[in-house]
């Protein structure tokens, strides 16, 4: 998509600006209450399997992964319900099927029953974020999908703080008791967004369903490359989750707990910057420039995390932080690029079973093949581990500049074009 100038607004355009403008603050109130829910779920789940459900970590940590790849492999005949169904209904089903798992795990009492249940949350975490994609986005005026998006990450990162702070504060009781209130709390967050997505039809009418086969979605290339690709770029996730603290606890002097601390940094960047950001992928060519800075800063932060071991504590200390800020700007610019572009290479027909599709990339780099990736490879091999990954990363950062030099940007659409209807014939942190 080339650069486009702006144009006056119509009549038409701010009557659909002044309808989303009245539908947008109900979208955020829930993207906050869900994303709560979220976080305090992932502040205390770890900690209940082990202290409570009395799990090995080495059988969390398989029945996480496990859990991820069924996750990956239910994303088809999701995509497919999403398409029947709409991204309306299929939000409602998703987040209320999202509850009963969560209080699933007080009825968690072996290694069985946790699979069970890690494996409907990680199905139902996968789908959430592409369906409110399409549901959110596709109501936006496309000049504002950017900003829609930034405002969105920002009140999702303000969502898993603020469950994070009531976890944190819960848990700091010392009591076991403490974990049953936080799980109640996560699932009646998630009913209630269910009920929010539930009734806001809002003025579009009811959706028309999609049409779109498994075949079409598994044959195309572009869609699978991007996602292949999306993989790549979203290892931040795993480096900043799993091979940051380990690295700093066994390969540095730095005292364990300046991992919290690093973690806040992110955390204030991500609120900080994710709106002032969202110029960088406002377009498709913007986006896939953001792409291959995306790339190349994260193997920036991988040579940072090699080097940091070279240094005395405190050098070490800047050298971790300089690297978390890097991971944090990869961050930034992956999950608004992922937006603007997943939301645009999607075909009109079949937008929300390709949006469902395309965030697997997401879980695989989180759940499944990074969590390996960085503790088999990347910190198995230490310094070298991180070059390697770091090589890899650079080499990544070329591909959108050769996509751009193949193909060129799209033509903007008109500036008065019409906003596109949530569902049917055009229906992406």
């Amino acid at each position: 998509m080339t650069e486009s100038t702006t144009k006056p607004t119509t009549p038409g355009q701010r009557e659909r600006g002044g309808t989303y403008a009245r539908f947008l603050p109900l979208v955020q109130t829930a993207t906050l209450i869900e994303w709560t829910g979220t976080g305090l779920f992932l502040a205390v789940s770890t900690i209940y399997f082990v202290k409570v459900v009395h799990l090995g970590t080495a059988s969390v940590g398989t029945g996480l992964t496990i859990g991820g790849a069924l996750a990956v492999a239910a994303s088809v005949p999701i995509a497919r319900l999403a398409g029947h169904w709409g991204p309306r209904t299929t939000l409602t089903a998703i987040m209320l099927l999202r509850a009963l798992a969560t209080v699933g795990y007080l009825w968690v009492d072996g290694w069985w029953s946790f699979l069970a249940v890690v494996t409907v949350i990680a199905i139902t975490e996968q789908s959430s974020p592409p369906l409110v994609q399409a549901y959110v986005g596709a109501r936006a005026p496309q000049d504002l999908r950017a900003k829609v998006m930034a405002v969105q990450r920002t009140v999702v990162n303000l969502g898993i703080s603020l469950g994070g702070l009531i976890a944190g504060v819960a848990l700091g009781t010392g009591d076991a008791d403490a974990f049953r209130p936080l799980l109640v709390g996560g699932a009646v967050a998630y009913v209630v967004v269910a009920a929010v997505f539930a009734f806001s039809r809002g003025q579009e009418g009811a959706p028309a369903p999609e049409t779109t086969g498994v075949g079409e979605l598994l044959k195309d290339r572009v869609l699978l490359g991007f996602t292949a690709y999306n993989a790549l770029v979203s290892l931040w996730m795993p480096v900043l989750n799993v091979a940051f603290p380990l690295w700093l606890v066994t390969a540095t002097d730095v005292p364990e707990r300046y991992v919290g601390i690093l973690y806040a940094v992110n955390t204030v960047l991500c609120i900080a910057l994710q709106y002032p950001l969202n110029r960088c992928y406002s377009t498709a060519r913007r986006a896939w420039l953001s792409y291959a800075v995306a790339a190349a800063v994260l193997g920036c932060g991988a040579l940072a995390f090699a080097a940091a071991p070279q240094f005395g504590q405190r050098g070490a200390l800047l050298v971790l932080g300089g690297a978390v800020v890097l991971l944090t700007f990869a961050e930034l610019l992956q999950v608004g690029a992922s937006w603007t572009l997943s939301f645009d290479l999607a075909p009109p027909h079949a937008r929300s079973a390709y949006l469902v599709l395309f965030n697997t990339s997401r879980t695989v780099a989180n759940r499944v093949a990074g969590p390996v990736l960085m503790t088999g490879v990347v910190l198995a091999l230490g310094t070298a581990g991180w070059v390697v990954l770091a090589g890899v990363l650079l080499l990544g950062a070329l591909v959108p500049l050769v996509v751009l030099r193949r193909t060129g940007a799209p033509p903007a659409a008109p500036a008065d074009a019409p906003a596109e209807p949530a569902t049917g014939a055009r229906t992406h942190d």
